[in-house]
This record gives C-alpha cells, sequence and structure tokens, in this order.
C-alpha cells in the first residue's frame, strides 16, 4: 500500500484538482480521506489518498526501466508461431475462454499464453507430455488434461520441421560442393 497527499486551495486551483483527477484515474485507489487545512492565512483541502501500486510500476521503478507507461511489451504469438501453430493456438485459447467463463475466473487463471503457445507448437499426445510444458503441474492436468488432450487429438500434427542442409566443416569439401553445383551434379 502506497500513500500519496494533495493540497488543493479552497479558493480554486484547477491544475491541482487536475491532477488529484488524474492520479484517482491512474491508480487502483483503496481510499481517499480529505481534511480542510488552513496554513499561512490559506485554506486547502489536504486529501489523503491510498492505493495499490500495479506490479508493472514496482517492477519498472525497481529495475529502472519500463516499456512504456509501467507496460511489459506484449508478445506477437502470431509472428512467434506457423500458420498450423497459430490456429492451434487460437483454438486454445477459445477453449480456454469457455473454461474460465464456466468457472467464472480471469483466463490468466487457467493457463498463460505461453504456455499455449508452448501447447500448440508440441501438440502434446498424453498426460505426462502436458506436464513438461512448464508451469503445467499435476492439478491443472489432473482438472483439464481430459479436455486439453481431446481438442489437441482433433487438430492437425505439427509440420515436420524440415532437414536443412548443413554446410561441410571442411573448406576443400564446401568447395567441390560449390564445383558439384556449378557443373549440375549433385
Amino acid at each position: 500500500m502506497q500513500i500519496q497527499i494533495f493540497s488543493i486551495p479552497m479558493d480554486g486551483d484547477d491544475e491541482a484538482v487536475a491532477q488529484l483527477n488524474l492520479f484517482l484515474r491512474t491508480h487502483k485507489v483503496l481510499c481517499v480521506e480529505k481534511a480542510p487545512v488552513v496554513a499561512q492565512g490559506r485554506q486547502f483541502w489536504s486529501v489523503c489518498v491510498e492505493y495499490l501500486q500495479r506490479r508493472a510500476e514496482s517492477e519498472s521503478t525497481r529495475h529502472g526501466s519500463g516499456a512504456g507507461a509501467g507496460e511489459k511489451p506484449k508478445t506477437d504469438y502470431r509472428q512467434l508461431l506457423s500458420t498450423a501453430e497459430f490456429a492451434r493456438f487460437s483454438k486454445l485459447r477459445q477453449l480456454r475462454k469457455q473454461l474460465a467463463d464456466s468457472e467464472a475466473v480471469p483466463v490468466y487463471a487457467l493457463f498463460t499464453n505461453a504456455q499455449l503457445a508452448e501447447l500448440a507448437r508440441r501438440v502434446p499426445k498424453s498426460k505426462a507430455a502436458l506436464a513438461e510444458v512448464e508451469g503445467i503441474g499435476e492439478a491443472k492436468i489432473q482438472r483439464y488434461g481430459t479436455v486439453l488432450l481431446g481438442i489437441l487429438g482433433s487438430m492437425p500434427d505439427p509440420e515436420p520441421a524440415q532437414p536443412s542442409r548443413v554446410a561441410p566443416a571442411n573448406p576443400a569439401e564446401a568447395a567441390a560442393d560449390s564445383g558439384l553445383a556449378a557443373t549440375g551434379v549433385s
């Protein structure tokens, strides 16, 4: 819990009021208390605001940097996953949303996007394979394993990785290979 104190002149100070209103809109406020104060012949409202510091704010102040206004950068899974993997990822997100809605919990309480992306990449076929994904433990497997394996089983398997041509370690072999390619012999 954090505390912020504002002094607002009673004769009107639009800038001070605007600062208070901005603070109230942008923070998770727990309690606001105000009291009249007379200091140096002027009347003020002393406004004490108790608020929770958001995790992103506390991490950015602790580490000295942040992505913008205390936000962590978003991951674009459309760029990180192949087309087929992203299709599986999207189906898994739909399933997660349905499960979360039925249990009245936030979606991230079930599985993170990173976990769903890993499931979309691996397409596990067993509960043991589900356990290999970081953050998916026995309790989640017992609760959601059957439905996850059901939806993953209904999707196409991942594409096999294309074998890549490995360059020869020996420069003479590399020259010979390039000479063969130039002559059309492979």
